[in-house]
């Protein structure tokens, strides 16, 4: 897998900073590494003889490099999809594939053995063998011919490999279909939501207990805490258990730290009427929120043949746009949050020398397999996988020693009232049951949605995608409407929301709910329909999707402005993905003027200087409009606000700040609905206000007030004494970095010098940010940890089926992820300048937009 053996990255990466120090000190390290690499990428125009098309095929580009492929037939379409993927994300490619094989560690070493092990254990590429064992003949065939266009490139430019792979001198193996699917899957890890929450729940349990656990993990405003739930952890050696979750999160944020989404959420999409649209026709928006990234995560392409086309973005592996538009319909989608993973707590012992495990009072053997894992620069490493009924142990190889003996990890005494248990020793084990192992054909819905001429015939496909929790919005020029997707199991009992033990049965799944209770609505009763990854049924819906869900305000925020006016255009959509108001403002408002009387007895018990500050900071909130923008004191006061008052209120119990469960919390506030904005609004009795180093019992007004005065303080201490010169964008920016630079901080001390070296000419950034996690325009940050934007709109669309050209699309990046290419980061100005593009679909337009063209001449 590389040229040379396996040479050391750090070596490499090491000689490349010396060079790049050196090339600084005269002012021309980007030109002589874009001179480096110009032969690393294809020229903008003009024609190459390539082995395997039947026919000449066109890859025409815009001014951003956003390509328009042409072709006579689908298999010719495939084959230069694949060219032209290759060319712009060969390396975003590759690490999709090699995540999902868990050999990641071949091509980056030994940093990313731990994100290799986990993914053997979750077996990611028995789930994509079996996806594409179930697909049709002609989606394989396609996948076929798209590797033949891949592997052509490869051919062509296999001795002048883009930056990453030259450097580490990596050669990637011939693309088949199962990388294609593997993309696929490492999209629906990605999605995944509650196995890191149920994770973080032992983190957090292990700390407080079970019965203070569910004050930190609200499910929703309006819904009761989950102690119920909470009670099936009780009597348990949480520590122990928290302890064995430690390999888990350090694959989990590997995967992460390399720009593989991880359970990040928040996105939007609605549609709109022909009734409420002032044009009597369909409109469509999505804007989809991952972590920000270089490259981003998607990209746009634009494909055609004289049968079928479309426009949309697609997942770097897989050549059919996974959301978009085709000329006769429009779909987008968000995540559902759904809940497809539990966690089993499995009891476990050794017997007659082979590891056992708990079933219903059955002791039954562990299922195990050894996987050999290569690592660059160092030796092969053995890890043993084990597996009960309810899936594989998570723990078991990520905590064991490089050769794994047949024994449970940290073990503990085993319950001496099972039969034969006195001589032996036992265990727990984290075993995970996902929906994603069941086989299914969304790969072919997604295809066949694709080239749906009608909202008739798209919505028919859709009952077929199992393998994704989507809210789904889809529309034509006469209707529209939402449809849930996704694999919903069905437990005997509790919600899923925490671990569960696995011994006796009671919490396993017994099948799945069907199609026909997923939640829809093509009716549109009000004209319109949206979906920000919130709680979109009411509470007790009878089918259990969730106890995961994101913060309310960005659905509340579309259902307002969608019903703020009896009619919409192309551009109010536009404004909407732009809205930086933040619905939780006038509720923090109106619950600081409920209680102003405790909150200023508490004030007033300040020390002089911290009462002045605590008194100037809840004037400035009392005034904040809530408009999130960059260039706002107010805005600025209130995320300060927010970060101290998480802080306050919990690290005194959770902390310190790098203990497992400091870490989980202020990541859980990324994920989905949290304590912090639960117990601003509500929660006065909660027992996470008192602080535990004080001999005093504080209150919840008490935190409040001392919040409001350390928010004063941070906001002076960062941007001075003058409010005027006070911005919320000094404090939260945007920062396009690779995986590299993310990375860095796991990486050996001669490796992070060379990434610091290399940041310049890779990384971009920063920008001044506006925006929150409550947004439309969302800019997620971690509660209590620091400011940095770790979610963005990774794309913008629009569809208005009344205007001439109905798509709008814009990608939060450049098109390629070659740092030599002229379109690796000019994508970025647009974006952060809500320029709105429209891509045509008339022919004539569309060849005037894309107007450098690249043909690719069949070798006859």
């Amino acid at each position: 897998m590389s040229r040379n053996g396996r040479g050391r990255v750090a070596t490499v990466l090491a000689l490349g900073a010396v060079v790049a120090w050196s090339l600084s000190m005269s002012g021309c390290t980007d030109t002589w590494l874009n001179r480096w690499l110009a032969d690393s990428m294809d020229p903008a125009e003009g024609e190459l003889h390539v082995a395997g098309l039947a026919a000449p095929a066109s890859i025409r580009r815009d001014e951003l490099g956003i390509p328009y492929i042409e072709a006579e037939s689908t298999d010719d379409l495939a084959f230069a999809i694949g060219w032209a993927m290759a060319n712009d994300r060969l390396a975003q490619m590759l690490g999709f594939t090699l995540a999902a094989q868990g050999r990641l560690a071949e091509m980056a070493g030994e940093v990313a053995l731990p994100m290799d092990v986990y993914a053997r254990t979750l077996g990611l590429r028995d789930i994509s063998r079996q996806q594409l064992a179930a697909s049709s003949d002609e989606l394989q065939h396609m996948l076929q011919r798209f590797s033949d266009g891949v592997n052509a490139w490869l051919a062509a430019y296999g001795d002048n490999l883009p930056l990453d792979l030259r450097l580490g001198g990596f050669e990637p193996e011939p693309w088949a279909p199962i990388n294609s699917v593997d993309a696929f899957t490492m999209i629906n890890l990605g999605l995944g939501v509650n196995l890191h929450e149920e994770i973080m729940a032992l983190n957090l349990a292990a700390r407080v207990g079970t019965d203070r656990l569910p004050w930190l993990v609200p499910v929703y405003p309006d819904e009761p805490l989950p102690f119920d739930e909470a009670e099936k952890l009780e009597g348990l050696d949480l520590a122990r258990l928290s302890a064995q979750t430690h390999g888990i999160n350090q694959a989990r944020a590997g995967f992460e730290q390399m720009l593989m989404p991880q359970g990040l959420a928040a996105s939007n999409n609605w549609v709109v009427a022909p009734s409420h649209s002032s044009s009597g026709k369909s409109l469509l928006a999505n804007d989809t929120h991952l972590l920000i990234s270089q490259p981003p995560m998607w990209m746009l392409m634009h494909v055609r043949t004289p049968d079928m086309e479309a426009a949309g973005v697609a997942l770097a592996g897989i050549p059919i746009p996974v959301l978009g538009f085709n000329g006769d319909v429009a779909w987008g989608a968000t995540m559902v949050m759904g809940d497809a993973q539990d966690l089993f707590i499995e009891k476990l012992r050794k017997q007659d020398g082979e590891l056992h495990y708990l079933a219903d009072g059955d002791w039954l053997p562990v299922i195990e397999r050894e996987e050999v894992f290569r690592v660059q620069g160092g030796d092969e490493v053995i890890r043993t996988i084990r597996s009960t009924r309810h899936g594989p142990l998570l723990d078991s190889a990520l905590d064991a020693p490089p050769i794994s003996p047949v024994v449970p990890p940290r073990l503990i005494a085993a319950d001496p009232d099972q039969d034969g248990a006195e001589d032996e020793v036992g265990g727990y084990g984290l075993a995970f049951a996902w929906t994603a192992y069941e086989q299914d054909q969304t790969m072919d819905a997604m295809f066949r949605l694709s080239r749906a001429a009608s909202l008739t015939e798209a919505r028919a496909h859709l009952k077929d995608v199992r393998f994704i929790h989507l809210n789904m919005v889809l529309a034509d020029a006469d209707a529209a409407g939402w449809q849930v997707t996704g694999r919903y199991p069905l437990r005997r009992a509790g919600t899923g929301q925490f671990p569960s033990p696995g011994w006796d049965g009671a919490f396993s799944w017994q099948g799945f709910a069907d199609v026909a209770d997923h939640p829809a609505d093509f009716e549109l009763a009000r004209g319109f329909v949206g979906t920000a990854n919130h709680r979109t049924v009411e509470q007790n819906y009878p089918l259990n999707m969730s106890h995961s869900w994101f913060y309310p305000q960005r659905g509340e925020r579309i259902d307002e402005l969608l019903a703020s006016r009896p009619q919409h255009d192309a551009a109010h959509m536009v404004a909407m993905q732009a809205d930086r108001h933040d619905r939780f403002v006038p509720a923090l408002q109106a619950m600081l003027a409920e209680h102003r009387q405790p909150l200023n007895e508490a004030i007033q018990a300040l020390p002089g200087v911290r009462r002045e500050h605590a008194q100037q900071a809840l004037s400035m909130l009392e005034g904040f409009d809530g408009e999130m923008t960059a260039e706002s004191a107010e805005a600025a006061l209130y995320g300060a606000f927010f970060h101290t008052m998480t802080r306050k209120t919990f690290l005194d119990e959770l902390g310190p700040e790098d203990s497992p469960a400091w870490q989980a919390f202020t990541r859980m506030t990324l994920l989905s609905y949290s304590a912090p904005q639960d117990h601003l609004l509500q929660r006065h009795d909660s027992p996470f206000w008192n602080n535990v180093d004080t001999e005093k019992q504080e209150s919840k007004w008490d935190i409040l007030a001392l919040s409001l005065a350390e928010a004063w303080v941070l906001c002076r201490d960062a941007m001075g004494r003058d409010t005027a010169e006070w911005s919320w964008g000094q404090l939260h920016q945007y920062r396009w970095q690779t995986a590299a630079t993310q990375m860095k901080p796991w990486l050996p001390r001669l490796q992070r010098w060379g990434v610091s070296f290399m940041g310049s000419y890779l990384d971009r950034g920063p920008y001044p940010a506006g925006g929150n996690h409550n947004t439309l325009n969302v800019a997620g940050s971690a509660l209590g940890q620091d400011f940095d934007v770790h979610s963005i709109p990774a794309m913008r669309m629009v569809v208005d089926f009344g205007a001439e050209e109905p798509l709008q699309l814009v990608n939060s990046g450049g098109q390629s992820g070659n740092p030599a290419s002229p379109h690796y980061d000019d994508g970025i100005d647009v974006w952060l300048g809500w320029g709105n593009r429209t891509l045509p679909f008339d022919p004539v337009r569309a060849r005037a937009h894309y107007h450098r063209v690249l043909t690719l001449q069949p070798v006859e």
